[in-house]
Formats: C-alpha cells, sequence, structure tokens
C-alpha cells in the first residue's frame, strides 16, 4: 500500500469496523505526587497527592484504544456494582459507547489497581477486588446480550484476563455463532487452548505467557527460545496470526502456512508499559480487518504502542496521532497537543525543556542564531510557529511571504530544533495552549519583548518556568528584508561576528 493511501486508512479510523468487545473490563487509577518526608506515627514514606487520574484497564483500554482508532465499538461486559463500575460506566459513555451491555453484580467488586507514583516512578500498586462471578440469572442476560451484539459487528475482541467474564457457556455460544456467519475474531488471554474452537485471526501471547502455556523454564536468550514457539503456539490455538510479543526483544509473527518472522523495536529508556499490549493488538487487529500486508500492520501496531508507552496512564493511541507520526517520519511536527503533553511528559524527566515561539517567515542567520542560543538553554527545543492565518492577523495581509508548510520544512532542518507546534486561530494567536501541555522549564523570547507585557506572563508563573531573553542580531530581520528587496538596496545585513 503506498504510504498516502496508508495515512488516508489510518487518519480516517480504518474505515471504522464495528467491533464487539468481551472481557474482564478494570479500573486504573494513578496517584501522582511528592515523596519527601516520613509519617511520624508510623516511620514511613508520605506520598503528597497532587494528581489523581481514572483510567480505562483491561478490556476497557481495549474499548479507549478501539474507539481512538476510529472503530464503532460495543461492549457486553460483567462490573461489581461499586462506584469503580460506575465509573467505568461513565467513561464508556463519555466514548460516545452504548453502556447497555455492562452488567453489574453486587456480590462481586470491579476489578480496581490503584498505583502510587513519584515522578512518573510506582512505589506501589494495590489492587481491589479479584474475579467477576454470575448468577444464573445474569450469566443467562450476558449470552442473551452477546448474541444478540453479534448480529451487528465486523470483528469480536476479547480480552481474557482469567478474571470471570469469559466462560466455557460464553466459548460455546461464540463458536455456534461463527458457524452461522463468521466475525473476525482477535484474542488476547492467559489461555489459548479454549479457544481453538473458534479459529481466532489473531492472538498475542506474551513471553510469560507463552513460556507457561507450552511449559517453558525462562532462559537468558529469550529471543532464541522463543523463536521455537510460534508454529506450536499455532497448532494449540488454532490460529491464524500469532504475534508473540517479547518487551524489548521485539516481535515474533507467525502466520498459518508459513514461517516465523521477527520485527525489531525501538529501545525506550522508560514509560508506562500498563496497557501497551492492548495497543498493539487493538492496531493489529484492525490493520487485519483492513487486509494490509504483516510488515505494514506490524509496524503500525509498533509505533502505536510506542505512542502509547509515552503517555502517563494506561497506554492508549488514536488514529491522529498513529497518523500524525507516518506523516512525519522525523516526527519533528506535532499537531495534536494532547499527543504533544504526553511527549513532553514523559521528555521532562530528564531533559530540561525549552520553549519559544515565532512566525520564522523569511529565515535569516538572526533566527538561526536565536534558535541556536535557546536551545543553548536545555536539553530539547521546542518550537511553536504561528500559522498562515495568525500571521496574517498580526502582520497584515501581504504576510506570510512564506507558507506554513515551506516555513516548517526550514525549522524541520535545523539541528537546534526538536519539535514544532504550529498554533494560532480565530480565538487567539499567542501559544498558551502549547505552553500548558509543554510546561517548558525555560520559557525564550528576543530582546525586544524585554519591557513589554507578555500574554504568557501569568501562566509562566503559574508553571515556575524561566523567563529568558536572546540579544537580537541587529539589522536581521523579516520586516528589513522585505524593505531591502522592495528599495533595492544595496546595504548588506549585518553579519554574525
Amino acid at each position: 500500500m503506498k504510504d498516502i493511501a496508508l495515512n488516508k486508512l489510518v487518519e480516517n479510523g480504518f474505515d471504522n469496523p464495528r467491533v464487539l468487545v468481551l472481557g474482564d473490563c478494570m479500573l486504573d487509577i494513578y496517584l501522582d505526587g511528592e515523596c519527601k518526608r516520613l509519617a511520624p506515627d508510623v516511620a514511613v514514606p508520605v506520598l503528597d497527592v497532587q494528581s489523581v487520574e481514572h483510567c480505562l484497564g483491561g478490556a476497557g483500554n481495549v474499548i479507549t484504544n478501539l474507539s481512538n482508532m476510529g472503530a464503532v465499538v460495543s461492549v457486553v461486559s460483567l462490573l461489581g456494582d461499586d462506584s469503580s463500575g460506575q465509573t467505568i460506566a461513565r467513561s464508556v459513555q463519555r466514548q460516545g459507547i452504548d453502556t447497555g451491555g455492562l452488567l453489574y453484580n453486587k456480590n462481586c467488586q470491579t476489578l480496581t489497581k490503584t498505583r502510587l507514583r513519584r515522578d512518573g516512578h510506582c512505589l506501589l500498586r494495590y489492587d481491589i477486588g479479584q474475579k467477576y462471578h454470575y448468577s444464573v440469572a445474569l450469566a443467562n442476560q450476558y449470552l442473551t446480550a452477546v448474541k444478540k451484539a453479534l448480529q451487528h459487528v465486523d470483528i469480536v475482541f476479547i480480552a481474557d484476563y482469567g478474571k470471570g467474564n469469559i466462560t466455557d457457556e460464553l466459548i460455546v455460544l461464540l463458536a455456534e455463532e461463527q458457524q452461522i456467519e463468521p466475525k473476525i475474531i482477535a484474542i488476547d488471554s492467559k489461555d489459548y487452548d479454549k479457544y481453538a474452537c473458534l479459529n481466532p485471526d489473531l492472538i498475542k501471547p506474551n513471553y510469560d505467557e507463552a513460556r507457561k502455556i507450552l511449559s517453558q523454564e525462562e532462559e537468558d536468550d529469550r529471543l532464541t527460545q522463543a523463536s521455537k514457539w510460534p508454529e506450536s503456539l499455532a497448532a494449540l490455538s488454532q490460529a491464524n496470526w500469532v504475534a508473540l510479543t517479547l518487551d524489548k526483544d521485539g516481535v515474533i509473527l507467525f502466520k498459518k502456512g508459513g514461517s516465523a518472522k521477527h520485527y525489531r523495536v525501538p529501545a525506550l529508556k522508560e514509560g508506562n508499559f500498563s496497557g501497551a499490549g492492548d495497543t498493539f493488538l487493538t492496531v493489529l487487529c484492525l490493520a487485519y480487518y483492513n487486509k494490509l500486508d504483516a510488515d505494514i500492520a506490524i509496524a503500525l501496531s509498533i509505533k502505536a504502542a510506542q505512542i502509547g508507552i509515552q503517555k502517563n496512564g494506561t497506554a492508549h493511541c488514536s488514529c491522529t496521532e498513529l497518523a500524525q507520526r507516518l506523516t512525519n517520519k522525523d516526527d519533528k511536527l506535532i499537531t495534536d497537543l494532547n499527543h504533544l503533553e504526553a511527549l513532553c511528559d514523559g521528555l521532562r524527566k530528564e531533559n530540561k525543556l525549552v520553549f519559544t515561539n515565532g512566525c520564522f517567515d523569511i529565515f535569516h542567520a538572526g533566527h538561526a542564531h536565536y534558535l541556536g542560543a535557546a536551545k543553548a538553554q536545555g536539553d530539547i527545543l521546542i518550537v511553536g510557529i504561528n500559522t498562515d492565518e495568525s500571521i496574517r492577523r498580526l502582520k497584515g495581509a501581504t504576510r506570510p511571504v512564506n507558507s506554513l508548510d515551506d516555513r516548517i520544512e526550514v525549522l524541520r532542518a535545523l539541528g537546534a530544533v526538536d519539535y514544532i507546534v504550529p498554533f494560532g486561530d480565530e480565538l487567539s494567536d499567542n501559544p498558551i495552549p502549547i505552553i500548558e501541555k509543554v510546561k517548558p522549564h525555560i520559557f525564550v523570547k528576543g530582546e525586544a519583548y524585554q519591557n513589554k507585557e507578555l500574554a504568557e506572563q501569568g501562566l509562566l508563573q503559574i508553571l515556575g518556568t524561566q523567563l529568558v531573553f536572546i540579544p537580537h542580531v541587529h539589522q536581521q530581520s523579516t520586516t528589513k528584508i522585505i524593505q531591502r528587496v522592495k528599495e533595492k538596496d544595496n546595504q548588506l545585513l549585518k553579519k554574525i561576528s
């Protein structure tokens, strides 16, 4: 598939397939804060919580990923009749998904995982709930809901964490329905043997799951060891594709009737890996539905998982973010502010972030000097660039001389510039929305702004951002260049010494 066609497919939500999600929904809670003191009564560290984030986990994270990727999602799942169950239901509803398939049992607790984190690192996790279970009436209601939902979907995605949602009776029902009207079936489980009767299209065991399924001991060379497993996993599960994930050692894909192929993944120093497997299989499933080549399907899935891992909460990715990553192979241009926020949250832990902004219309030596000096203030330089419409509002109908695409291309070629973010709309031509997401350590402006009131000043104080003014190279400006061209002046612009 041509790059343009692939980008369009991803951007448009993989043709919006209808997907039924079955499995164990969970609630992930992240408590982030500072830990600088001991409790005087019990002499244990105290986490002063500064933020609380609720995310869907387990099958819930599959729902989030599928919805963000453009799929039309329906769900049938059992929850506890408690506050966590209601939080899950509200989150599902906010994504525009019908919650009629969510059932509640007052005699069990919604599976809830709470992580206490300092500087993005998990200090402790505590879990509530052990397993979902059914009464006879609920079991019948569950099967009836599944049978009804199957009439209107293209794909069945089973997220089985062994927590009780996937019963033997459900698998029998799915097998019967597959004989009548087959669907694409993707399965993430710790036990694939019981799904052989479904002849699943996709399964995604990880290293530890595969090792236990095949009764293997862990070895140091995991890749060499795991390379021997896919065919056995395919025979055991009767799956068409087996995607064996090995974390930093990559992915091994085995297609029925073919041979195994290993795919490497870029090394990642850190990230929140919870939910990354859900993101990976979600995209692989949508690629499979669209009959994409296996190499392309795996590449897309790896990119999506990488995007998800960079986020603070449980890993997830959207079709917009994935299309952005495909369009900009050097990853410098960012147009999605949520992606920008996730990226900066990850970078901030080990890097000093610097932000500046401007039009950068007719690029000259003054610009190069300014951006170089800005980058020298820290480790990562993020540059906000005004859109064409924004420049016209600020500087008149004759500007810009160069279009946004051309101006971005110049900035993209500069080693000093790490990321480029366009901004400016009818409501505002200042970069405050970007600064809110970046939360830079340092904000750089030219010396001409030193005695002027900045719209960003209040936000910078709230964020604790240092404001640095960079001296201009005199006689170097876009306005002077335009004036010189108009007047056919022979005056040379001042060179940087």
